[in-house]
């Protein structure tokens, strides 16, 4: 299946070849979202999203009242490690059990078409899983992923790396993971969530939304999860610098 490349991406790809060729160097303050508008032919609106993603990439950093600069990669804000939900609760030493409860091609729902940066006319891959540590279900999961380039859709899901390890499948045929971008909410529990993950009707959900780009900053995958909040919670550790 063959997308068309939406424009804000192509000049992102352009900016940062020109970082790369060494047009700016550290510190540099890089042509206004005007400037850049006018020299690529495009509206500003287009830059700004090739800006953001570039910022967000650790490559550029706004500076309020001052304009854009380029900073070195290890001048970006740290982050935590990016894992998959299973991965991340193995790397604790629980021992987790992937139930695939359904993967399928279709068409993108519009609120994740909005998240990838695609039309909702888009095929994408959608792959519910549920998954289980010790006999008890955790989390369930819903995924939706853009179909690498050179997959053949018709036989896409044949490949269970597609739902047994989804960043290991986009590597596999040359998208690279970079990096990711997650909201976490508490929720009521959905009748799907008290049947799937055997909780009461009054147990808190956890609910995480994750979005995942590749090394241009394309989103690749949107992902829902759903924690049953007995069985899991989310630590996070600080540093004052």
């Amino acid at each position: 299946m063959k997308t068309s490349v939406p424009l804000y991406q192509h000049l992102k790809n352009k900016i940062l070849k020109d970082i790369q060729d060494g047009k700016w160097h550290i510190g540099d303050k890089i042509p206004s979202e005007s400037e850049l508008a006018e020299e690529m032919g495009v509206s500003r609106i287009t830059v700004r999203q090739a800006i953001r993603d570039l910022v967000s990439l650790g490559y550029l950093i706004r500076r309020q009242g001052k304009g854009t600069f380029l900073v070195g990669r290890e001048q970006a804000f740290a982050a935590s490690k990016l894992h998959g939900f299973a991965e991340e609760l193995r790397s604790h030493g629980y021992a987790v059990e992937i139930e695939l409860k359904g993967s399928q091609i279709t068409t993108c729902p519009m609120i994740v078409a909005e998240f990838l940066n695609v039309k909702p006319s888009s095929n994408v891959i959608q792959i519910r899983r549920l998954a289980k540590v010790e006999g008890s279900p955790v989390f369930r999961e819903t995924s939706y992923l853009v179909p690498p380039p050179q997959l053949n859709l018709d036989t896409a899901l044949e490949l269970r790396d597609v739902y047994n390890h989804v960043y290991g499948f986009f590597e596999q045929y040359g998208v690279k993971i970079s990096f990711g971008r997650q909201e976490i909410y508490a929720t009521r529990a959905v009748y799907e969530d008290i049947q799937k993950l055997s909780i009461k009707s009054d147990e808190p959900i956890l609910m995480i939304r994750r979005v995942t780009s590749d090394e241009t900053g394309t989103p690749v995958e949107f992902s829902e999860v759903r924690y049953a909040s007995s069985r899991y919670h989310f630590e996070v550790k600080l540093s004052r610098e």
